[in-house]
């Protein structure tokens, strides 16, 4: 198998229809992780205000350490924010799990704000986020 992180509008693209969401290719960067030409996962950064970032997610395999990296490098030492913003859909399980388990906590809900429920904004500050050690490796 092989894998190559990429930025690239496709990548936007195939998250947002995995999110449900919408991607504009100039206003948003995406970052993906592909195994052998095909996208298997893809970060769309939005709404960058200098203090924060907000991102959607979408997983549809296995992804490596060099990718969780990498995104998370992007968003807090290319971009600098403080903190990075997930929201989610709160009936979505399968991606409150995925966002748990990176290290993203619950900190606000806003209350009947998608189709099924509410949004939960999931939030990971930079002193927090654990994939920037020694262990993910550097990227630069």
């Amino acid at each position: 198998m092989s894998y190559k992180i990429v930025y690239s509008h496709d990548v936007g693209h195939w998250v947002a229809s995995k999110t449900n969401g919408m991607y504009s290719e100039d206003q948003s960067t995406a970052i993906g992780l592909e195994r052998d030409g095909s996208v298997v996962a893809g970060v769309i950064y939005e709404n960058w205000n200098g203090k924060s970032v907000v991102c959607h997610i979408a997983v549809s395999a296995r992804i490596t350490r060099q990718y969780l990296a990498c995104i998370f490098e992007y968003a807090f030492n290319v971009l600098n924010v403080w903190k990075i913003i997930a929201p989610v859909y709160s009936d979505n399980t399968q991606a409150r799990k995925l966002v748990a388990n990176m290290g993203f906590s619950d900190e606000c809900v806003i209350q009947d704000a998608s189709p099924n429920g509410d949004i939960v904004c999931c939030t990971m500050t930079k002193k927090n986020c654990k994939f920037l050690g020694a262990r993910y490796g550097k990227i630069r």
